[in-house]
Formats: structure tokens, sequence, C-alpha cells
């Protein structure tokens, strides 16, 4: 019985005891506290008369009603009597006269506060409700506190040494006495607020360290911080000193203003609230030099009143770039996040990427999952995708992520070691599970595909596209197929286009195995120049364009491709150099490659960097990229004919061209298609073709080559037809760029 009675009465009892050591701490923390903010409360004296600049009393009063709540009232009310009893020796009317006005104020616009905000008025003092605080207890406390203290004065005899504070002095010393008490309640409450609850709770003083200090001061933001503390310090040394800079402190006020303001989008609200305090304090209290010449109640009035103002915007532009912050956080975090399934997107991936250079990305597809969603809607898509993610997630480590593709896919980021086979292990039990929607068993198929990736984010984009190629090569017998950036480890099941993908990145990445070859192309007296052709060697195996040119095209890599072999050219030109600036190669460039914003640009300073004349190559594109409507396109090949390069369009004839678009053709060199040159000896209408376009070639003062010439009877028509430079076997086949002599 005595124990069921104990186990009742136990929490009320700890309760009380909890309650008895809050009041006790809170009335120690006041009766140590309460002397001390008197003592440091900075005076100055003007007219022989000792005026406070800021009762710090007041500011305190505050701090620790905004910490104890109720708790506070009597244990400040005990310390207050004990403390002006001591000090200013009152009368017990006058110290009880003196304590009322000090404290009813503060808890009646304290109650009126937790009125409008609620039971969590005390809490975040700098976020929502800022305005509603700073109005009651910053301004109408000590405006009531001042005006309880001059009613007082009135009926209740005072001591000479504090009558002036009770209305026995002129109306700008009650002026001046009235801005102390708001500069004490909006500025100072902050100094003692925030190191109390630090020395209260160590918990909340690692917090303060971690999320106010320590992130400002290490990382990218440090070197601003430590410049912005050095400025505030050197600052605060000049303005508090009395070195005979006194006229140089005075000039240099408005400098603690700009220095706050340009701290405000850097630091958080609370470390610049506590700093606006230590430095306001500082000025204030070493005022020989801050001071100077201030020796009237109307510039000292004044001269609070900035501070005042000041504080008030500083408050209110803190919260406000926080809240902008917030904005800008969850903006982002939106940008990076897809609406409707709510997982990463592609956005997000690219971050992950770079906080995760080394991982393998895995592409997972759910084969019928288009078809499905065709029959069950879009939202069935989106249930899916939820609940495969769902199950993969407790398979993931840190810094192992799922992320939204549109369509049939998600990709998985993987770490460590031996993620093919966690990948594989994942699709199959993927495989072997079912998923509901709407009471509706689905049995979803899945595929995947996976490749080793780095931090670049173009060689990201394009293994995207493999990955979504291969993974639906997989999706077919439900297995999980790589696409290793090395070649050995390419799975044996890969498809034969795919190894031939990854001997095509493997070239591109160890560039050895792409070798130039040069075929010449001549005119009737033999001179002439060679045209750049390329090759793949993999494992004594000669990759020939016709199978790796399609691929190239197909997976984006063009762009790396055709740079490798311009690098490569350039290299040759520049250990080979010759006295004229006659073309001596051309070489072609991809439509995608033309694409590239600032693909001309890299072609000429690779140039430039090895100080290769751009007249001694021609640059050879495509009849659609010669005609093309891309804006981006035109503007290259214009960009490299500007700095001297020959421009040639390859395949001329195959369909994009007409009169009009010759008209204003902008080239040096046309090249005839050989679908026009194969048969020319026995289609009747070829030899019109031609004859056409090089009339036409004539009147633009173009230069025109005919390809694929194989026998004689072709380059004697082709001659007594106009065309100037000839190529094909007839000529010379292709042979290795490091044999070839340049024609002249």
């Amino acid at each position: 019985m005595l124990q069921s009675h104990y186990r009742i009465l136990r929490p009320g009892l700890m309760i009380f005891q909890k309650s008895i050591k809050k009041f006790l701490t809170a009335l120690v923390l006041s009766l140590l506290l309460v002397p001390f903010s008197r003592y440091i409360s900075p005076l100055t004296t003007i007219d022989g008369v000792q005026v406070y600049l800021a009762y710090l009393p007041m500011g305190l009063l505050i701090a620790m009603v905004f910490i104890y709540g109720r708790t506070a009232i009597i244990p400040l009310i005990i310390s207050s009597v004990v403390t002006f009893s001591f000090v200013l020796h009152l009368s017990f009317v006058a110290l009880a006269s003196f304590v009322f006005c000090l404290i009813f104020p503060i808890i009646v616009c304290s109650i009126i506060a937790r009125h409008y905000l609620g039971a969590r008025w005390r809490y975040a003092l700098t976020d929502k409700g800022m305005g509603t605080r700073i109005f009651w207890l910053g301004f109408v406390a000590p405006f009531s506190t001042k005006l309880l203290m001059y009613l007082a004065g009135r009926y209740i005899q005072f001591p000479q040494a504090v009558a002036a504070y009770f209305g026995d002095n002129s109306l700008m010393f009650m002026v001046v006495d009235f801005q102390n008490l708001i500069a004490a309640s909006l500025i100072f409450t902050f100094l003692f607020y925030y190191p109390l609850r630090m020395v209260l709770n160590p918990n909340y003083a690692r917090a303060f360290w971690r999320r106010c200090v320590l992130r400002d001061f290490i990382g990218p933001r440090r070197f601003y911080s430590f410049t912005w503390m050095l400025c505030l310090i050197t600052l605060l040394a000049v303005l508090c000193s009395s070195w005979g800079m006194l006229q140089v402190s005075g000039y240099l006020v408005p400098a603690i203003f700009v220095l706050f303001t340009l701290g405000i989008r850097h630091f958080g609200p609370r470390l610049m609230g506590l700093l606006w305090a230590i430095s306001v304090w500082l000025l204030l209290t070493y005022n020989e030099g801050f001071l100077y010449g201030v020796n009237t109640e109307f510039a000292l009035s004044f001269i609070l009143s900035v501070f005042i103002s000041f504080s008030v915007c500083m408050l209110y532009m803190t919260m406000m770039f926080k809240k902008n912050e917030w904005m800008k956080r969850i903006y982002h975090s939106q940008a990076l996040t897809d609406p409707l399934t709510q997982l990463p997107n592609l956005r997000a991936l690219e971050h992950h990427v770079q906080c995760y250079p080394e991982g393998t990305l895995c592409c997972l597809r759910m084969s019928n999952l288009e078809f499905l969603s065709r029959h069950y809607g879009m939202m069935m898509r989106i249930h899916c995708k939820r609940m495969v993610t769902s199950q993969i997630t407790p398979f993931l480590h840190e810094g192992e992520q799922v992320f939204q593709l549109p369509g049939s896919e998600l990709l998985i980021f993987l770490r460590g070691q031996h993620t093919d086979a966690r990948l594989e292990y994942i699709v199959d039990l993927l495989n072997s599970k079912k998923i509901t929607w709407h009471n509706t068993m689905l049995e979803i198929e899945y595929g995947a595909s996976y490749s080793v990736i780095d931090n670049s984010l173009e060689e990201l984009h394009r293994t995207l596209g493999q990955l979504s190629f291969l993974s639906d090569q997989a999706s077919e017998s439900l297995r999980v197929l790589s696409l290793n950036t090395r070649v050995e480890y390419v799975s044996d099941k890969t498809t034969e286009r795919v190894l031939l993908l990854q001997k095509i990145k493997h070239a591109l990445n160890e560039e050895e195995p792409v070798t130039l070859y040069a075929q010449p192309v001549v005119n009737k007296m033999g001179h002439g120049y060679h045209e750049i052709l390329s090759r793949i060697t993999f494992d004594d195996e000669l990759i020939t364009p016709d199978k790796f040119i399609p691929v190239i095209a197909e997976f984006n890599l063009s762009t790396r491709f055709d740079m490798l072999v311009v690098k490569k050219l350039v290299n040759y030109l520049y250990l080979h150099p010759e006295k004229d600036e006659q073309s001596r190669f051309s070489v072609n460039l991809m439509p995608l490659t033309l694409m590239q914003k600032d693909i001309a640009q890299n072609i000429i300073s690779l140039f430039t960097q090895f100080q290769v004349p751009t007249s001694s190559v021609i640059i050879e594109v495509t009849e659609e990229q010669a005609f093309s409507e891309s804006e981006t396109s035109m503007q290259n090949i214009t960009l490299l004919r500007d700095y001297g390069f020959k421009i040639a369009i390859d395949d001329f004839g195959t369909g994009y061209a007409n009169y009009e678009r010759l008209k204003r053709l902008q080239a040096d060199i046309i090249k005839i298609d050989g679908c026009f040159i194969k048969d020319i000896t026995s289609d009747s209408l070829d030899p019109l073709i031609v004859k056409s376009i090089c009339d036409m070639a004539k009147a633009k003062q173009l230069i025109v080559v005919a390809e694929f010439v194989e026998t004689e009877e072709q380059r004697r028509l082709l001659c007594e037809l106009g065309v100037q430079f000839l190529q094909g076997y007839l000529i010379g086949k292709p042979e290795p760029l490091a044999l070839v002599n340049t024609l002249r």
C-alpha cells in the first residue's frame, strides 16, 4: 500500500523538487547579477551630473524572464530589494516604489506578449514574434517604467543621489534616461540571455558554438569571418581608445554601423545580437574617444537614438535574411526533388557525384512499367517507383541513394566494393516480389546496367544515355549488364554493340589506340592536301570509321572524339612545321560537335597554344551543318572561317542544298558526294548534276572536290566537267599519318 502511494506521489514530488531547484538557481543568479549589471552599466557626466547610457539591470530582468518565465519574478524582486537597499539607502516606501517601477511593467508586458505569441513566447527570440517582443518589452516596458518613476517622484521623496531619475531634472535629462532604458532592453538583453543559457545548459552552449560560430569560421566562409572579426576588433580598439586619436575616433563612428551591416548577410542573428551588444557596451563604457565633444543632453540623445534605431533595423534585417536563407534552402531542396515521386532528381545526382566522386552508377529499368501505366494510369507508375525505392533503401550504405529518372527507370548510386554482386542481388530480390496497386498484384520485370563513374558531369550525362540503352537490353532477360569504363571488366553477356562502345571509350580514355590516317586529295598537277581519317586499334584489331562513327554519334561522344583527332593533328603539325601556309590537311567535324557552344573557340585555342597556323588546316562540315538553322552551328563555322580555317562542305548534293542556299553559302570548298561519282560513267544524269555543281561553284569561286574516284575513266570525265581536285582509291589509299609526305 505504501509503495503504491509512493508511486502516485513520486511524479508530483519530482516536479516540486525541480521547481525548487529552478527557483533557487534563479535566486542565486539574480542576487549575483543584479548588482553586477548595475556596476557595469555605462555612465557619462553631463553638466556635472552623472547619467546612465544604458541601465543594464533592465536588460538583465528581461533576460531572466525569458529564461525562467514566471519563476523569475520572486527572485528578481528579492534580489532587487537586497541590492538597492544596500546601494541606494532608500526608505522602505521609496525602495518598494523603485522595485515596483522596474519589475511591474516587465511582468505586464510579458503577459501581453505571451497572449499574442502563445506558450513558447520566450523561445527563439530572433524568429517568429520578434516584432511583438520588441514592441512590448523593448519599448512599452521601458516607457512604462519611466512613466511610473516620474509619477513616483511626484509623490515620494527620494534621496538627492537618485532624485534626478524620478523627475527632478530637465526634460532632456528625462529623455536621455528613457532612451537608456530602451537601449538596455533592446540591445543588452542579448548580453545576458545567451551567456546565461550557455552556462545553465551545456547542450545549448555546444549547439550555439556549432551552429552560430563554428559554421562561419571553417570551410570557405572562414576567410570572410576572420577578416570581419579583425576589422571589428581594430575598429573597437580605435573608438574606445584615448591615445590622442579622439577626433579620428569620432569620425570613425559610422564605420561600426557599416561593418555590422556587412556582417548581417554572413553571420546568424544570434551571434550578431551578442556581438552587437558587446560592441555597444564597449563603446558606451569606454566613451572618452567615442563621445568626444558630446557634452549636451541633445547630442547624447541623438547618439542613443542612432544606436536604438540601428538595433531595431539590424534585428529585422537579420530576421529577413534568415527567412531568405530558409526560403533558398527550400527552393534548392525543391529543385533537387522530383515533384511527383518526391525522389532526388538528376540535378541532385550531379550534386551527389560531386560530394562522392568515386562510385558506381546503376540504371534499374522496369521493362513492363510503361505498358502497365497505360492501363492503370500515371499514379500507378509513381506508386511503383516509390515502393521499389522503399525496397532498395534498406540495402544502401552511407553515401548511397536512389534517384528518379523520367519514364520507367531509376538510378542507384552505390559505393565500395562488390557493387556488381549487390546490384544482382537487388534485381533478383525485386524480380521475386510483387507490388500491390488497388488490390491488384503487379508483377514488374526488372533489368539493370551499371558503370564505374568519376565526378565529370559531362561524362556523367553521356554515361546515363549508355546505361539507359544497356538496361533496356538487360531487361529483356531480367539480368544485370556491365558498362565499366575498363574493357577488361565487361561482362561476356554484353551485346556486340555495347562491347564496341567499351572499346571506343577505352580508346578515348587512353588516346593511343586512336590512329590518324591520311588520304590524298590532288589536282591535275598532283598537288593538293590530305584528308585526315581515323582508325581505332584494339587488341590488334583495326576498327574502321563505318563501324565506330555511328556508335560515337549515338552515344554523344562526337565532341570528345573530334577534339582528340584535332589535338593529334595539331601535335603532328607542331612537330613537322613547314614555311609556307598552304593547306596541308583537312579534318572532319561531326554535326553534334558543331552544336557545342564553345567548340570553335577551343579549336582556335589549341592552334594558338601550339603556334600552328590555322591556314594549314581545312575544316570539313556536312552539308546538313552548312545549311543548318542552328544558330550555334553557324556561329562556330563563321568563327572558324574568320580565324583563317578554310571551310569544306562534305557530302554536297545529298538533299539540303538548293539554289537559294547556294547563293548565301559561306565556304571555300565543296566535296561532291560519292553517290554522284560511282556511276558517273554509266548514268547519264550524274554528269549533268556534277556539271551544274561545278558551274555554280565557279560562279561562287569555290573549289570542287570529287570523292570516290576509282577509275581512270571517272578521272577523265570529272576533269572535263570542271572538277579541280580528286579523292579516292585511284588517287591514293589512306595510310598512317607518320608515313605521309605533304603534297605540293
